[in-house]
């Protein structure tokens, strides 16, 4: 009795794969082989589409070597989770199975390829391939079609698990401002009140506001490169309703970076905090839709103070173009000349005359103008009282190169240096810069 039903279960077994799993002429063969025989040219991809039973579309696209999805919203995408999901279709392996072309309606959508849980089509410069993703079976496998196949196949199912199973959201690409570095033309930054704005030049980056003064061409690079490195910890909501409730409308800050072109152009608002004593805020990249959520360290980087950029040396002149330094005391002290002398330097005081110095005295006076960093920026009127010396650099052909002025806090304190843009570049009391004819004509250097 046993081996009769044991027979009668095989012979059921047997049959339901024959239906299942038939040949190209009904003889039931059965064999595994690559689903995408030629595969598919990953690095020459340029777009996926990914349209889902429900109406859902989304869509991937690739500019240069970056991924953007497009729809339903422009959002940034991780490249290497769309390259997962060319190389896992590629590496697919199946069993040819069902004919669709003669096949009952009932028996395709049994297999659920009558209207596809999903159809994924890839495009490059030179064709495309789709793929109608049917139910899952057990044991892991899943039901696919190719386009223009007149075949199921029974696959792994790792692709329906990429489609289904991971949040599309986990695809996304974190970074704030990727584009951000040399290609960078200007900034703009509101935050508080207050406005930043820089801008590069032919000459070199320049601040605009809250001054016009020039910039720190380093530290300005130093943050663009934070910049794009810079990350959102995830995304909370899309498309929402309203902005109000996460303090996006208006912002808490405004951060705006433009590139070469005029569509070259980020901009990223800063909103409230997630909730009491969260340090993290709400967050939101202009053209895309998605509330972000942003950490401490990056609101830091995306909102940097403005002294932090300033050009902190007192002058852009570099010293080995001076010909000719004129310090004026303005009562304070003789007003003296310092002149070069083909490869040596002298001094001639007022009404007195020039006498050869040594070099090594006038180069450190002009390491202390041109070169020495300052501790502290400060943005004020310029403190006329507490002027002790005026210094005016002139080049080899005689024309003003810049002029700067050296002032100092009362009872010995602090020295500072400002040429003409109401930005006082601090320095210790130790900085000292040589504005006597005495500490020429002794020989004494600056003090370190």
């Amino acid at each position: 009795m046993m081996r009769r039903i044991l027979t009668i279960w095989l012979v059921a077994i047997a049959a339901s794969l024959g239906w299942f799993l038939q040949g190209d002429a009904g003889t039931g063969v059965v064999r595994e082989q690559p689903l995408l025989a030629e595969g598919l040219p990953i690095d020459r991809l340029h777009e996926v589409e990914i349209e889902y039973r429900d109406g859902r579309t989304m869509r991937l696209e690739r500019t240069g070597n970056r991924w953007k999805q497009t729809v339903p919203f422009a959002v940034g995408v991780d490249s290497y989770s769309v390259r997962q999901l060319a190389t896992t279709a590629a590496a697919l392996r199946g069993l040819q199975g069902l004919e669709l072309s003669d096949s009952e309606d009932s028996r395709i959508e049994s297999l659920g390829l009558g209207s596809p849980t999903a159809r994924i089509t890839w495009r490059w410069d030179a064709g495309a391939r789709s793929l109608a993703l049917g139910n899952r079976t057990l044991a892991g496998k899943a039901w696919i079609a190719l386009d223009g196949d007149d075949h199921a196949w029974l696959v792994d199912s790792s692709l329906h698990a990429r489609l289904f199973d991971i949040d599309p959201r986990l695809w996304r690409d974190g970074a704030l401002f990727p584009d951000a570095g040399v290609e960078t033309r200007s900034v703009g930054i509101e935050a508080g009140g207050q406005r930043l704005v820089l801008v590069r030049e032919p000459e070199g980056w320049m601040m605009e506001e809250p001054v016009r003064t020039r910039a720190d061409a380093a530290s300005i690079e130093d943050w663009l490169a934070r910049l794009s490195r810079a990350r959102a910890l995830g995304y909370l909501y899309d498309q929402p309703d309203d902005l109000v409730r996460f303090g996006l409308e208006p912002p808490v800050a405004t951060i705006e970076l433009r590139g070469r072109m005029d569509s070259d152009r980020t901009v990223m608002l800063l909103g409230d905090p997630l909730g009491v004593g969260s340090p993290d805020r709400y967050g939101m990249v202009v053209g895309s839709p998605s509330v972000l959520r942003i950490s401490e360290d990056v609101q830091q980087a995306l909102v940097p103070s403005a002294g932090m950029l300033v050009d902190p040396t007192g002058t852009s002149v570099i010293r080995e173009d001076v010909a000719r330094v004129e310090i004026r005391r303005e009562g304070k002290g003789s007003d003296f000349v310092l002149e070069r002398d083909f490869d040596a330097w002298k001094l001639t005081p007022e009404d007195m005359d020039s006498m050869p110095i040594p070099r090594m005295a006038v180069d450190g006076f002009l390491a202390q103008m041109t070169e020495a960093r300052a501790s502290e920026i400060a943005f004020t009127d310029y403190p006329a009282q507490l002027q002790e010396a005026l210094v005016i650099l002139y080049g080899f052909d005689g024309l003003p190169l810049d002029t700067i002025r050296i002032i100092r806090e009362p009872n010995g304190g602090r020295w500072a240096l400002e040429n003409g843009d109401d930005v006082l570049r601090v320095f210790s009391v130790e900085f000292s810069p040589l504005i006597n004819v005495a500490q020429f004509v002794n020989d004494a250097g600056p003090q370190r």
